[in-house]
């Protein structure tokens, strides 16, 4: 998987701006958040501020989202999404395409963070310490009672950002919290956000990333002998999903109007061309 690892005068300058967009929407929306955190304990508020943060972020800075596969999530059904991360955006991306409330279980390192680490403690995501084992235990039975009053947890069973884009192996606590609290996992991948913002450098391309919301897989009677399996079931499920995205990025013709870059693959060479020229079809008659 390309990432945009080399430094451009251009994309640093985009990365400040979006450190100072970001920097801005949290001082206009903090104040009500934090209140919305101290007055509101079913945590729809809290989720509506942290949607409407992350949707103004990624406006502003150019990331649009392509979204795949909303209608295999039913409607009062908790579930449990398992995602791919290659990038700080794959967290903006899920809070702003899942229609419901959701928390993440992260390293507790991050409620020293101001402002955001705050923020997180305060409207109910999991932070635990993944080196202590009672931190985390503490964290899986809070996430088992947020389950089971309808919200939705996100995890990352990589642990942290990919350095090179390709999935790493997955952990396996999130697949025993599914299984202790019968929830259904839904498995999420993400493309794109590692060619915008890979985890090294402070360089920032806008452009499009794409979310496949892919179909529950459920956990409900399976024994705890089949946990290993089930991970590897959604690993591969995640995986999957991201070369059906690759292969239908690299069929699809560029749009009229656009001015990126688009690569098509023509079944013998990978072209490059600009979205805004025309783009005719080959005609049909010659050898295939």
């Amino acid at each position: 998987m390309d990432g945009k690892n080399s430094f451009e005068l251009p994309a640093f300058l985009r990365g400040l701006f979006l450190i100072f967009s970001a920097a801005v929407y949290t001082a206009i929306i903090c104040l009500p958040a934090f209140f919305s955190c101290l007055l509101d304990r079913s945590g729809r508020w809290p989720s509506f501020f942290q949607r409407t943060w992350v949707r103004w972020l990624l406006r502003t800075n150019g990331v649009r989202l392509r979204l795949k596969g909303l209608e295999n999530l039913r409607e009062g059904q908790s579930y449990i999404f398992i995602s791919n991360h290659t990038s700080i955006l794959d967290i903006p991306g899920i809070i702003s395409a899942i229609p419901r409330p959701t928390r993440f279980i992260a390293k507790k390192s991050l409620a020293w963070f101001p402002v955001f680490g705050w923020f997180l403690s305060l409207a109910g995501h999991i932070l635990i310490n993944r080196k202590n084992a009672r931190s985390a235990l503490t964290g899986l039975k809070k996430a088992v009672t947020l389950l089971r009053k309808g919200m939705a947890i996100v995890v990352f069973p990589e642990g942290s950002r990919s350095l090179d884009g390709r999935v790493k192996e997955f952990k396996g606590g999130a697949f025993l919290l599914a299984m202790q609290a019968k929830i259904p996992i839904v498995p999420i991948s993400i493309s794109g956000t590692y060619q915008m913002l890979p985890r090294t450098g402070w360089c920032f391309w806008p452009g499009i990333m794409e979310l496949n919301v892919g179909e529950p897989i459920y956990t409900r009677g399976l024994p705890l002998r089949e946990a290993r399996p089930l991970m590897e079931r959604v690993r591969n499920t995640v995986i999957q999903n991201l070369k059906k995205e690759e292969a239908m990025d690299l069929s699809s013709p560029p749009l009229a109007g656009s001015c990126e870059k688009i690569k098509i693959w023509t079944g013998e060479t990978l072209l490059v061309v600009q979205g805004s020229e025309k783009f005719a079809p080959p005609k049909s008659g010659g050898q295939e």
